[in-house]
């Protein structure tokens, strides 16, 4: 195609270098001026018939209409038009043949770009055609260019990969290279050169440009609000390689910046506490900008006024209360001469404030106490009472039982210049009576402590000697208070002590007060001596040296504070003493030996132009220097000197050898400096890097989550640790110590992981997996912890593929054998819940009662013989009694339910089959069915398979049933009438009622019985008479017995004995003792469940039966016979009743050995009676005596 055929009309080019880009899409079955047609916008309305384009549709291959619709960006900074993408865009119609059929799209595209000549390099036309068909060779483009007056355009046509190729290497061949030169922050340059320099060299690479990234930050660029200044970042090539790799690097810098921190200056910190800025920080729109335009408006919304105020009237504002309710802070003066108050606060709201104030103030009334005027107008004495009363809050006491009253004392900061000492006492006016209670006990506190009863110390410098006085004085505190003056007031030696008699009951006299002082005093004469062994000197130095080097922030002063600080001991300092051009040393032997050394040294070599050099190896120099000079610049502020290091071309001449470092500086700093820097040096030489070959796969599990373990080994061994994304090759670098130990652990620890990195996969039934997990996923966490393995569910029981599939992937972690062990225990409990079946049984809610049994002993027993003790997930669930439900639903291993459902059937069944029969026992004996714990009717329950009914004791209408076969039902009736409950008795004994209280020892007796001889006594018709003896009320004469409990005769215990005549009781008549022989048979209940024959020996059971009933008859009868001689009565007062538990003992042992023991009725009262701190012992006088002595000794224990 000829020049003329391809000439491209554009508009002429003006900016030197620019280049236009135009591109469209190729089709092909198209020309470029048809795809230019096709770019013409036809709204798509309504789907009618188009017609086909003629010829005079078409625009002239040199008019601008085929690229009428592309936006042309001129210059550098020009951007690719958005149509540069592959497919069309979607707002462009297509064009369609008269049957409606679309036009095919293509991936090829054309883009066309001018150069003007200025920028273009000078060659020859064979020259352009070798590079247009090398570049057509070598991307497989169509390439046509033609010749304007200022410019030379090209039309490349392609597949869009390769156009941009194509179009770049153009360039590249066609133009001059250009250095650009861009300004990027200076925080960000670590960024753009990336870790060793990757990311610059990536660039660089890419876009085949040379960057040049500037070391030096730009001068007068210093950004305030950033933080930070500008560097410049040149760089060379062609022009659009060179604004490819720009664009990189302004990303890098985009993405580096887009947060900020800015601060902003507050003028009056007045202000800082109505600032609220919480509505910013949720606006992402916030500029710096917004936030001053909000400063300044609170400034003007805010306002101060002063207002003059006494200063004995301030202590009457109350600060919080008008901060919370009017939001205005008030400012009180720092110095006594200064009246003014400060209000800050909302325009409107300040002058409420003040009103307030006022009218509150108004209110109360104030009284003014000069003490002053005390003990012969002492001044100083008032004045240490002052800070003697502020120091420990002496008057707290005083305020708190009078809440209604203030009390001001004067601030410690106005007393040196006071001439007066004042206190103010306030109080609101309807409370004024109160004033003048506290002024009593005020001027009383004032009196009670005269000038004899302090003493002042002066002799001890504060400065020196502060903490050790304290130390020793803290040992006397309890009896003897301090202030120490230098805590209030500077270089004030200063130290009051004041004699603390308030704890005494009587006042002590003035020699042991003044004996107290001094004993205090002399806790300090060790420092005195300290202090008087001091060494003094004075060395002279100008005012000038002195304010600049010996100033707290200089770098001299430091460094002599750290020397000094390693020595032990006291010294003291003091700049202009005795005259201004002169410095005073004093301080114990040690410490002002080594302070002399210095400042003699200083006073030999004054000049700060003094030189020294130190050698260090040239591989440190540039730790040294630092990252931008850093660490040097901060060895030279540490030391005040100047450090001069060789060039680096010296430096690098010599790597192997070492470079010497010129200091310069005072010569006391540079010995210093050289010190330090000899250290790091060697410090710096000893650095190592260390390789460690680890699988990509392992640097998770090595680095930790959220790097813990890479961090804990940086910070245990002071070294650095590289993971790399894409590498093996785990890097170790700090000291050669550091980084063996790192590399020790770090090598374990992949031996670990590489051990129990072993993984394994394994299909588990979808329904099973919340099994494998168990409870809050008990069970997976048991399974990881007894055998060390990591255990991942790949997929979620609701994905796709594990519905489709009805399987989840099970990964298991760890060591060969222990994931083989953990996939053997998860495949038993897959196994165990296929196992696992359920079973519901409709089951009538009457047999319900008959399944679970009483207790739920007969359900326990069904469980047990199906063997569910040894199974976890089983379960019987029985509805509640008041439920509707009638469903019984058993689960467990299929084994296990058929045998429940089996024995629950069988009870089923025999209820069907089963009677109940009702049967008339008196209301007293029902007890019998029942026995102790229920033992009676658990055994019937077993012996015979029955149920048996036994109604509670207040229910005197109730019917003993039973229920159950009706030949079962008939024994167990038998046996019930004719064994437990049957009427007649063993033995009968009638006692006088008027001596039952003694003889069944309030009950004590009768359970004796019962207890060691299987005796059960009742007391048929006499039964409620008996009951009503054996708990009648003890009468004690709490006058006689009761202890004192107050004044020195306080008493803890009280034993009183006196004769009150043989037991009578006013009832009449005899109480029958019936006794029953009732041995409890508990081999039912020790046996292992097996049911054995056991034969009884009957003859052996009627004569233990008669030995027991003999000896009981004997003892009663011998508790009759005693009563007559049973004539005192004891009482043990006590005022400690919880000790009484040590007479009755574990389980009553200790009360049983004292009743045998003394033969005496005894009782302990409990807590619940009217008369609980006195222990009743009834019998002869030697046994009451006996027993009140084991009873005292007993609470004395």
């Amino acid at each position: 195609m000829s020049e003329e055929q391809t000439a491209i009309d554009s508009p002429p080019s003006t900016v030197e270098g620019s280049v236009e880009t135009v591109t469209t899409i190729d089709s092909p079955s198209t020309t470029a001026s048809t795809i230019a047609a096709t770019a013409e916008e036809h709204p798509q309305l309504e789907k009618k018939p188009t017609p086909l384009p003629s010829l005079k549709d078409l625009p002239s291959l040199g008019s601008n209409a085929a690229f009428a619709n592309v936006k042309v960006s001129w210059g550098p900074n020009m951007k690719p038009a958005v149509s540069n993408s592959p497919s069309p865009s979607p707002s462009a119609p297509s064009l369609t043949t008269g049957l409606g059929a679309k036009r095919m799209r293509s991936k090829n595209i054309q883009e066309a770009f001018t150069l003007d000549l200025q920028s273009q390099l000078s060659i020859t036309k064979p020259e352009l055609s070798r590079i247009v068909q090398s570049v057509k060779k070598n991307h497989d483009v169509s390439v046509e260019s033609t010749l304007s007056k200022n410019a030379r355009t090209f039309l490349v046509s392609g597949v869009a990969a390769n156009v941009h190729e194509a179009k770049r290497e153009l360039v590249k061949k066609l133009t001059k290279p250009i250095n650009a030169v861009i300004e990027v922050p200076s925080k960000c340059k670590a960024s753009i050169i990336g870790s060793g320099g990757r990311t610059i060299r990536e660039i660089s690479d890419a876009y085949e440009v040379k960057i040049n990234v500037s070391k030096e930050v730009n001068e007068n660029s210093y950004d305030e609000d950033m933080d930070d200044t500008t560097s410049n970042v040149s760089l060379f090539g062609d022009f659009e390689s060179v604004n490819l790799a720009k664009a990189k690097i302004l990303a890098i810098v985009k993405e580096e910046t887009k947060n900020a921190t800015i601060k902003l200056v507050v003028e009056d910190e007045k202000y800082l506490p109505y600032i609220d800025v919480s509505e910013f920080a949720s606006d992402e729109g916030a500029t710096k900008t917004s936030i001053q335009d909000y400063l300044k408006k609170l400034a003007s919304n805010l306002d101060e006024e002063k207002v003059k105020i006494p200063s004995k009237f301030q202590f009457l504002i109350d600060a919080e209360e008008l901060k919370e309710k009017y939001n205005v802070i008030v400012t009180f003066p720092s110095t006594p001469d200064d009246e003014l108050v400060s209000f800050v606060g909302l325009r409107d709201k300040v002058g409420e404030a003040i009103t307030y104030a006022r009218s509150s103030s108004k209110s109360y009334v104030v009284e003014s106490l000069d003490i002053s005027k005390a003990h012969s107008k002492n001044l100083t004495h008032a004045k240490n009472l002052i800070m003697y009363f502020t120091k420990y809050s002496v008057l707290k006491g005083l305020e708190e039982s009078h809440p209604n009253v203030k009390i001001s004392l004067p601030s410690i900061q106005s007393l040196p210049t006071a001439e007066t000492v004042t206190i103010h006492i306030s109080a609101k006016s309807d409370e004024a009576n109160d004033i003048k209670a506290v002024r009593k006990e005020l001027i009383s506190f004032v009196n009670n402590i005269p000038p004899s009863e302090t003493l002042v110390i002066t002799d001890l410098d504060y400065e020196l000697f502060g903490g050790s006085i304290k130390y020793c004085l803290l040992a006397s505190e309890s009896s003897v208070a301090f202030v120490q003056f230098g805590d209030y007031y500077p270089n004030d030696n200063s130290i009051l002590l004041v004699a603390l008699t308030e704890d005494e009951d009587f006042k002590p006299s003035i020699e042991e007060i003044q004996a107290s002082l001094n004993k205090a005093n002399e806790s300090l004469n060790s420092l005195r001596t300290k202090q008087n062994n001091m060494e003094t000197k004075t060395y002279e130095f100008s005012e000038e040296v002195q304010d600049s080097l010996f100033k707290p922030s200089s770098a001299t002063w430091k460094l002599i504070m750290e020397d000094i600080s390693e020595q032990e001991g006291h010294l003291q300092i003091k700049l202009h003493t005795p005259e201004e051009n002169q410095l005073t040393v004093r301080g114990d032997e040690k410490a002002a030996k080594a302070a002399n050394k210095i400042f003699e040294s200083i006073l030999n070599s004054p000049s700060s132009k003094s030189k020294m050099t130190v050698n260090i190896p040239a591989n440190s120099v540039a730790r040294l220097i630092g990252n931008k000079g850093s660490n040097l610049q901060q060895i030279r502020e540490k030391f005040a000197c100047q450090i001069d290091i060789p060039n680096e071309e010296n430096n690098n001449a010599s790597k192997d050898k070492t470079v010497e470092v010129t200091l310069t500086g005072l010569e006391y700093n540079l010995t210093h400096a050289k010190k330090y820097l000899a250290a790091e040096a060697k410090k710096w030489a000893d650095i190592i890097t260390k390789e460690l070959i680890v699988p990509v796969k392992f640097h998770g599990s090595l680095i930790g989550p959220h790097g813990t373990y890479r961090n804990r080994l940086q910070e245990k061994y002071n070294v650095f640790i590289n993971f790399p994304r894409d590498n093996e090759i785990v890097t170790i670098r700090g000291p050669s110590r550091g980084v063996n130990k790192a590399h020790e652990e770090l090598k374990a620890l992949l031996d670990f992981e590489m051990e129990n990195g072993h993984k394994m996969v394994i299909n588990v039934p979808a329904e099973h997996v919340p099994r494998i997990i168990g409870k809050n996923g008990d069970n997976i966490n048991d399974i990881r912890a007894e055998y060390g393995v990591e255990m991942d569910f790949l997929q979620k029981s609701t994905d796709p593929k594990a519905q489709e599939t009805g399987e989840v992937e099970l990964e298991i972690t760890g060591s060969r054998q222990n994931i083989k062990d953990a996939a053997k225990r998860v495949e038993s409990i897959v196994a165990e819940a296929s196992d696992f079946v359920t079973e519901v049984l409709k089951i009538d809610h009457k047999y319900h009662k008959s399944i679970v049994g009483s207790g739920g002993h007969i359900l326990r027993e069904i469980i047990s013989k199906a063997g569910g003790e040894e199974i976890r997930n089983k379960s019987v669930d029985i509805p509640n009694a008041d439920s509707e439900n009638k469903d019984i639903t058993v689960q467990g291993p299929q084994k296990f339910v058929k045998k429940v459902v089996e024995e629950i059937n069988k009870i089923v069944k025999d209820a069907e089959n089963s009677v109940t029969k009702t049967i008339d026992i008196p209301a007293e004996r029902k007890g019998a069915l029942i026995g102790p714990g229920g033992i009676v009717r658990r055994q019937l329950e077993s012996e015979f398979n029955i149920n048996l009914f036994v109604p509670n004791k207040d229910d005197p209408s109730g019917k003993i049933t039973i229920t159950g076969a009706p030949e079962n039902v008939e024994k167990a009736e038998k046996k019930i009438l004719n064994e437990i409950i049957r009427e007649n008795f063993d033995r009968e004994v009638d006692v006088p009622a008027s001596i039952y209280e003694y003889v069944s020892e309030r009950g004590a007796f009768i359970q004796k019985l019962r207890m060691d001889l299987s005796v059960n006594v009742r007391f048929g018709n006499t039964s409620k008479k008996a009951n009503k003896l054996a708990r009648a009320p003890i009468e004690i004469p709490l006058e006689k017995v009761c202890g004192s409990t107050e004044g020195e005769n306080a008493e803890k215990t009280k034993f009183t004995i006196e004769e009150v005549g043989a037991p009578t009781s006013s009832e009449e008549g005899d109480i029958t003792m019936r006794l029953t022989y009732e041995p409890i048979d508990l081999s039912s209940i020790l046996s292992d469940g097996e049911e054995k024959e056991v034969t009884k020996d009957t003859s052996n059971d009627s004569a233990k039966k008669e030995e027991a009933l003999d000896t009981a008859v004997k003892l009663i009868k011998e508790r009759i016979a005693k009563a007559p001689s049973a004539t005192y009565a004891g009482y043990v007062w006590g005022a400690d009743t919880r000790r009484f538990n040590m007479i009755v003992g574990p389980g009553g042992s200790n009360i049983k050995k004292i009743r045998e023991a003394a033969d005496v009725i005894i009782n302990v009262p409990r807590k619940s009676d009217k008369v609980n701190d006195v222990v009743y012992i009834r019998g002869t006088k030697a046994g009451v005596e006996k027993a009140g002595e084991m009873v005292l000794k007993s609470l004395r224990r």
